[in-house]
């Protein structure tokens, strides 16, 4: 695998179009953030999936549809490839990897599970994230096979909507899988783990960000161990989704964190498309 381009963002972040093997393609997007938006202050958000399976509607990866899943080997390999950079340049090594680039992590578990007992074991990685729609029975799963361990994984469930209803206009999964239901899992994970999952929740104007969604969202998740984390959809040129403005954000969040622990998220890499959702296959085979 090696780098086809790379492009850095104004907040600093770089992104990487990294050809597999076989021609595919994936990105890569590493975020430096000496400002402690982000929990560290060098993270790397990899991709573990050739396209996806989830067809969500606001994502550039859903919108290709799936390939296939990465190797163990090739999602260790944007990390080794990231590092390289980092210590070429004399720069802050990685803190921690992300997983929520192109894919579905819990659609490639098993894959995904060896690249983080492999990172662990050779680079000493021991921080990790990993993003969802919400597949319950592998984050069950995921209790399972890291309770105990020194390796953390925090869970963030892109949740979106308030209703199932809602929801499945912009995430198909959700006829498998129900806003309560995701709820409870994500909830129980962070109680196992004695942590905080993050509930992912983009803002599209006129959409979700209703005083309804605010009531919905605090019924859903007031008294769990959970976070709301807030963000402006990524625009991704689609008909029908227009981002809420940055004052529509913060008054959603002001309504928000009366009720419940919420935040709002600095998107890192959008001016280069590499923001949540902007991640894509650019490279033909």
């Amino acid at each position: 695998m090696n780098v086809v381009e790379k492009r850095l963002s104004c907040d600093h972040s770089e992104k990487y179009l990294v050809r597999l093997a076989d021609g595919h393609a994936v990105e890569t997007l590493y975020m430096v953030d000496e400002a402690r938006r982000l929990t560290f202050n060098s993270t790397v958000c990899i991709s573990s999936q050739v396209g996806c399976h989830m067809g969500c509607r606001f994502c550039a990866t859903g919108r290709q549809g799936f390939i296939r899943n990465l190797t163990a080997q090739e999602i260790i390999g944007q990390v080794d490839l990231c590092n390289r950079t980092r210590k070429n340049a004399k720069q802050t090594p990685l803190e921690a990897v992300v997983f929520a680039g192109m894919g579905e992590p819990l659609r490639n578990y098993d894959q995904v599970k060896a690249a983080v007992l492999e990172l662990r074991s050779r680079l000493g990685l021991c921080q990790f994230e990993l993003a969802t729609v919400g597949i319950v029975p592998k984050i069950y799963e995921m209790i399972e096979d890291f309770q105990g361990s020194d390796i953390s994984i925090r869970l963030n469930l892109s949740l979106h909507a308030s209703t199932d209803v809602q929801r499945r206009q912009i995430i198909p999964m959700t006829q498998e899988y129900g806003v309560e239901e995701i709820i409870q899992a994500a909830a129980a994970y962070a109680a196992v783990f004695n942590t905080k999952a993050r509930i992912r929740y983009m803002l599209f104007h006129g959409f979700n960000n209703t005083e309804g969604d605010a009531a919905r969202l605090t019924t859903l998740l007031q008294g769990k161990p959970l976070k709301l984390i807030l963000s402006q959809y990524n625009e991704n040129n689609i008909e029908g989704l227009t981002p809420a403005n940055r004052l529509e954000v913060l008054d959603f969040y002001n309504t928000m964190k009366t009720t419940v622990e919420a935040e709002i998220f600095h998107n890192f890499g959008s001016d280069i498309q590499g923001g949540c959702g902007q991640l894509k296959q650019t490279v033909a085979v």
